[in-house]
Order: C-alpha cells, then structure tokens, then sequence
C-alpha cells in the first residue's frame, strides 16, 4: 500500500499548486461538496417529473403514485438544475467504481456487481452460451495495492460485542491473495482530502470485496484494503464496507447483526438504535447529521465533502425485514391509513408500500440535511447532487411499470437499467429551478467535483501492475468531462464546441437475477445525441432506438436505418477497443472472444 506521504508524492504538483478553477473564484472559500446517492432508485419513483416531451414535463403514473412523497426533491429541483438526460450504469459496483475513478465501465473492468473475495462463481456459463471475461471481480482498490499483503477490515467487533474501525496503520491484520483480479484508482476524495476537505463517508461503499466477517472478532479470512472507504481518501467511514445492501432495515433485528450475515451493515450499534429500533435510513441520516455538527464545532472554516450513500432503496423489501414502523400504521397493508392503496391500476401489496415508504424515509433524510446545512450556514456555500446508481428494480412484484415509460430496469442496457434521477444545486451559481437536457453519465462526476472545488486533476494517476490482468498494465484514464460549464449557465453541452459526445455502457456479464433473454445480459450500448445503438454479444445482433420519439425503446429502426447502424457500430468498436473492454467468450472461460460491433 502507498503511504500517506506517498500518496502526496504520487499527487506530485497537481494539488500543491492549487489555481482558482472556473468553480472559485480568486481567494473564495471552496465550496462544500454533498453528493446524496440513493440505491436502486428508478427514475419515476419520486413525485417530480424527470419526464419531458417538447420541452414539457410530463407527469407520469408513477409520478403520480408517489405524489406527496418526495417534497424534498420537489425543494431541491426548484433551488437547482434538474437534468432529464442522466445516466449511470446498470448495475451498482459498475456505477460507483465510475463515480470514484472517472474511469468508464469498460475501462476499470468491475463490469458486475462484487462483494467476496475470489468470488469465482460469477465465471460461469448461465444459460447463454457465453462466458464473462476475467473482470475485476474484486473490485476498485486504492493506488498501490498489489495482489498479495496485509490490511485490517473495515470493522471489527471488540470485546464488549461493539463495532469499532481498527486504525488502518494497525499492526498485523488480515492477508490476503487474489487470485481474481482488481482495479487501481486514486479517487476523487483523496485528491479533495490532500486539498484540504474534510471527507466523510456514510453508507454504502461497494467498490472492493472483501470477507464478509467484520463482526467475528478473531476472523482471519481474506479482506482486500478496498472494502475500507478511508483507502480512498475518507477521513471518516460510518457503516461503509464491501457490501452492496442491507441484511434488514430494522433496528431492533440490529441491521441483520443478530448471528453472523455477510449482508449485515456495520457501525451502528451505538445511540440505542437497536433499543429504539430506528429505522436504517434514519440511522443513517443521524450519525451523518452528527458529524457535520462536530465538524462545524471543530473547524467552521474548513469545506467538507459529504458522500451521503443509502442503502435505501435497496431490497430486501418484505415486512420482516423492511416494514417501517415510524412511517406506516400496521403491518397489513390492509389496515395502513398511513399508506393507502393509490387505486392507480398498479398492485398495492406489502412490499410495494413497503418500497413507497423507504421512498419516503429517503425523502426525509434529504430535508433533515438541507436543513441542517442552512442552521449551520453551510448551505450557500454547498454544491448539492442528488443522484442514483442504477435504475429502480423490475422484476418482483412491480413487475414491468417500475420505470415506465422507460423499458425494463436495474441491471438491463435499456433506459429503465441506466436513466436516473439528477437534481443539482448551488446558491448563486445554478440557476433554480432550470431543467438540462444534455446528456450526462456517472463518470462525469469525477472531473465535475474537483472543478468546481478548484482542485486540478493529477498529474499521475495509478496504473494496476501486470499479471493481475491477462492483457498486461491497466492504466486509469478520466472518460468523463467536467459539466459544471452547463450548471454555471455557461453553456448548454458538456463539450465547448456544441459536438455531440458519445456515451458507453459495457457489461460483459450475467447478471444473475435469474432472468431469460437479452435485455439483462450480455450487452453493450452507445448513445449518440438522440440515436441509441445496443449490441447483443448472444446473437451478435443490433438493435436501434430513437430516444427523441421512443424513450420506451419499443421500435427497433436498425432495419430501416443500416448506414446509422454502420456509424454507430464502428464509434463503439473504437471506443471499446480505446478503453481496452474485454468481451465475453463463447464455450468456456478460454473460448474465442466476441467479436467487437464493428467486426460483427
């Protein structure tokens, strides 16, 4: 692992001559940074409309079946931006190891979802004939870390049954060996700590895999340092480690803690939370309010970034384990005033309002932190991102309208998997209550944050040495573009000559919902202005969409339009061959490669 003062070496004098960037202005304080992030949120499951036909908002069913629950977002769209046009990937590991390295899906290689160490079981054939490449199943880990050392878990229970964080310089530890291989980045909140941020980290991580076993006090099994958040540059970590959602949302089954769950959520066995049975989100919301105050207390003078990361609204969704106590009247659906049938042609069932309560409890945290950013005089002084990771779930219960009018949903390459909900907002810079219809995608974050912070990029990034990938070194490269010209107004593309970018999405993978056919699997994707190109590496087919006229993706125009396809086909192979992507492979795990599109 790099040191500390190495670390600051390697940032060489990209931070030690910080410039006034276009976000600050000569002498200014930097500004505070927010990014609220919640999981699984679909881009309908809120009361404000993300939805526009000809230049109009158009309030969809599911706008309207969570009508009153969102008043929050409503506030914070009519302070900021709100971009109609944003996208992560479809699936969250992919989402934030781009949000934490700018590195594009096909670049970093975490393509799938990751929590165990060598989790060697997502390498096999399911169903379709194709085998994923050896991607990063072990996930985003930070600058200099080899495949073999030494390194604490994020948690540790002590003697007393509570969770502590051991010091990251602590002797001795856990070692590991990998033999799957990883990704290194250096992240963006190490680049705002080394400028001077104070960074906090609350929720969920999932970026490196990790053991599972923080509560067993005397566990030696393998962990890797990207299961820490602190590896990447955060000062403090509240309930962050590899996994990727909530055993339970109750306090009073202690967060799924009772016995030993790999799915459980660390850090919050204090504050009687479990006596209380307060609610995940809340719990959440509670140490995060927390440690601004004492920050603030401590040094009122000094910006902070706060990555405020829910596990909401995340399965599991079911009454045992998701019921809200504090926000529904019973347990039966039936007799919950509280949260009455919508009557709107959809099912209403204990899990559907269930879901529209985390929706709620989501909500709720939004307005305590505005809230609290204004009683401590923060909030002008804020920039503000409300963001999700992937597209809402669309295979239970709610079955094909999660996000309608968009196709599918989490984990799909069509817009109900990637289309997400993004508000941004920042007194006196962003104009309130403006609307943004350029394209933006996860990766863009990266480069936008430190912009507007004032912090330049680094003058080295980290490299992942060779032999953990089979291709040689894997050097980390920023694919996404700063946006923050299109939230100060200064113009209206991301890109200063007006040029339409294309934007990527790669999963060379199964998602492994059990799902049949080729809208979870297997896929790669580009959108160019209004044109959307998707490939599937199953049958080395196409398909073509016109966003502008079809946000539903029902009418496939690639019969019609074959030199669009050309084009289009021939902009992703160049840009899949560019980031250095790797295709699944057909027959076993040493079959013969997919061709790229333009070579299909």
């Amino acid at each position: 692992m790099v040191t500390r003062r190495g670390f600051l070496g390697l940032l060489g004098a990209g931070v030690g001559a910080l410039a006034a960037g276009p976000g600050r202005a000569q002498g200014a304080r930097r500004p505070n940074v927010v990014l609220f992030m919640v999981d699984d949120m679909g881009w309908q499951d809120t009361s404000v409309p993300f939805y526009y036909e000809e230049g109009k908002a158009v309030a969809t069913r599911l706008n309207r079946r969570y009508g009153g629950r969102t008043p929050n977002m409503e506030r914070l769209a009519r302070a900021g931006m709100l971009f109609t046009d944003a996208y992560a990937c479809a699936v969250c590991s992919p989402s934030r190891c781009s949000l934490m390295s700018g590195m594009n899906a096909a670049r970093h290689r975490v393509t799938d979802w990751t929590l165990g160490v060598d989790q060697q079981s997502r390498f096999g054939a399911h169903g379709e004939g194709l085998y994923p490449p050896r991607w990063s199943a072990n996930g985003l880990q930070p600058p200099g870390t080899q495949a073999r050392g030494v390194c604490q878990p994020p948690w540790r229970t002590g003697a007393d049954g509570r969770f502590f964080q051991p010091a990251l310089d602590a002797p001795g530890g856990n070692a590991y060996d990998l033999k799957m291989p990883f990704t290194n980045a250096l992240a963006f909140p190490q680049l705002l700590q080394a400028a001077g941020y104070h960074t906090i980290h609350v929720g969920k991580a999932h970026w490196g895999s990790g053991s599972g076993q923080y509560n067993r006090q005397d566990s030696k099994a393998p962990t890797t340092p990207g299961a820490d958040p602190r590896r990447f540059g955060f000062d403090v970590n509240i309930a962050g480690c590899e996994v990727g959602g909530p055993k339970n949302y109750r306090g009073d089954a202690h967060y799924g803690n009772i016995g030993y769950s790999q799915f459980a959520t660390p850090g919050l066995d204090e504050n009687n939370y479990y006596e209380d049975n307060v609610f995940l989100t809340d719990a959440l919301t509670d140490m995060a309010l927390r440690e601004l105050e004492r920050h603030h207390a401590a040094a009122p003078g000094r910006p902070f970034y706060l990555y405020m990361a829910h596990y909401a609204l995340h399965s599991p969704l079911d009454n045992g384990r998701a019921w809200d106590a504090s926000r529904s009247d019973s347990p039966d659906v039936a007799k919950d005033a509280r949260n009455p049938d919508p009557k709107d042609g959809l099912k209403w069932d204990p899990m559907e309002r269930n879901y529209s309560t985390l929706i709620q409890g989501m909500d709720d945290s939004l307005g305590r932190l505005l809230d609290k950013l204004e009683a401590l005089g923060e909030l002008d002084n804020t920039l503000f991102i409300f963001m999700a990771d992937n597209g809402g779930l669309s295979i239970s219960g709610r079955l094909k309208a999660a996000n309608a009018p968009a196709r599918a949903g989490k984990g799909s390459c069509y817009e109900g998997g990637t289309r997400e909900p993004l508000i941004v907002a920042w007194p006196g810079k962003i104009k309130p209550g403006s609307v943004c219809h350029e394209p933006v995608i996860i990766e863009d974050f990266y480069p936008t944050i430190l912009h507007a912070a004032g912090v330049p990029p680094p003058q080295r990034l980290a490299v992942t040495p060779a032999g953990v990938h089979d291709d040689g070194p894997l050097e980390q490269v920023i694919d996404g573009e700063s946006f923050l010209p299109v939230l100060l107004g200064r113009r209206r593309t991301v890109r200063a000559d007006g040029a339409e970018r294309p934007l990527l999405w790669h999963y060379p993978n199964y998602w492994g919902e059990g799902i049949p056919g080729p809208e979870y699997h297997f896929y790669s994707a580009l959108r160019l202005g209004r044109w959307k190109l998707i490939y599937q590496h199953s049958d080395q087919t196409f398909e073509l969409y016109d966003l502008r006229t079809d946000i539903g993706e029902r009418r496939d125009l690639a019969d019609q339009r074959p030199g669009l396809v050309d084009k289009l086909r021939k902009e992703m192979g160049r840009l899949l061959r560019a980031r250095h992507a790797q295709m699944p492979r057909r027959g076993g795990p040493d079959g013969k490669p997919v061709p790229f599109p333009d070579e299909a």
